[in-house]
């Protein structure tokens, strides 16, 4: 009686009963018709069987590969289920799945292909591992989404951006992060600080977005205090200096002219954080204790830290000489 009411054959109606056919779009009007529930309902429990059935097939997808690399990114997985990102309480399947949509990739070899994008700062110490390195940027991009930006970059005002930000650098509080991602904000800059891992041995990254804003990450993989201000103080000169001038370039440091480009941003901070001929006064004057930094790094609106790891880094004076007021940085727990 139903399949007569509904418009279908009896057969047809038999194979939806027990899911061998789909609800079509005429059963579900025939089926409004015929028992008084409207059609959407109908196709709306095909619509949700479709998609868990899409689930259940998604597992047939995985590769081998995709397990490997979900071996190769353990650190950024651990650090995902320890901020409560994905959940502990998964298959290696179910795991793979999750950070396909976490990435918003259709599959986890590919991160590899991520990996040259924006602009890096990289460590020629450390072996690079493209696919822990795309992963990386994946994890900056999304963080980049928390903020938006209202205001476009004027490099006119970069003094200000400047002065600004060595106020957060002198009244250390511990906690950083949101006042210099305000800051930076208000100068058309998206700033965050993202953790590092094994494998990607970067400093940070900057990129140019197509209205006209940036967004500029940082690590805390230096641990010194020093080494962090001097990162920051460096991507903003990758900005400063013009080297993203499009939206979707980026620095590749096996290029001549990326190198350059490195040497200009490293000479944009030294000069930032310690005027050059302040600084060329201060080494001629010899006297390099503590008392002398101290005074020095006054004149600068700087931390006496600055000013150590500078000479630190020149073999000016010897890396453990005044270690101890070089505070170090790590992740809160």
């Amino acid at each position: 009686e139903l399949a007569k009411r509904a418009g279908v054959s009896e057969p047809f109606l038999s194979d939806v009963i027990r899911g061998k056919k789909d609800i079509s779009k005429s059963l579900a009007m025939g089926l409004e018709y015929a028992l008084s529930v409207p059609s959407s309902f109908w196709l709306n429990l095909q619509a949700n069987y479709d998609a868990e059935l899409l689930i259940l097939q998604e597992e047939q997808t995985i590769s081998e590969e995709e397990k490997s690399v979900l071996l190769t990114i353990h650190e950024i997985v651990e650090y995902l289920i320890k901020t409560g990102t994905v959940s502990s309480n998964l298959t290696k399947n179910e795991m793979i799945i999750e950070l396909r949509k976490f990435f918003r990739i259709s599959s986890l070899a590919n991160l590899s292909e991520l990996a040259p994008t924006g602009a890096f700062r990289l460590s020629g110490k450390t072996k690079i591992n493209q696919t822990v390195l795309g992963a990386w940027i994946c994890l900056c991009k999304i963080r980049g989404e928390r903020y938006h930006i209202s205001e476009n970059y004027d490099n006119t005002k970069i003094k200000q951006l400047i002065e600004e930000i060595k106020k957060i650098m002198c009244n250390y509080k511990g906690d950083f992060q949101n006042e210099l991602t305000s800051i930076f904000a208000r100068y058309g800059i998206n700033f965050s600080i993202v953790h590092n891992f094994r494998g990607a041995p970067v400093h940070g990254y900057i990129d140019r977005k197509e209205d006209g804003s940036y967004q500029m990450v940082v690590t805390i993989r230096g641990s010194y205090a020093d080494i962090f201000w001097f990162s920051v103080f460096h991507e903003l000169g990758h900005i400063a200096n013009g080297d993203l001038s499009k939206a979707g370039s980026f620095i590749d440091l096996s290029e001549t002219e990326n190198v350059k480009r490195e040497q200009e941003a490293d000479r944009f901070a030294s000069d930032a954080l310690l005027d050059p001929d302040s600084y060329d006064a201060f080494i001629k004057r010899g006297s390099y204790t503590i008392a002398s930094i101290k005074d020095y790094a006054k004149t600068q609106d700087v931390p006496p830290f600055v000013v150590i790891g500078r000479l630190q880094k020149e073999s000016i004076i010897p890396w453990s000489r005044f270690a101890n007021y070089k505070p170090r940085y790590k992740w809160a727990e």
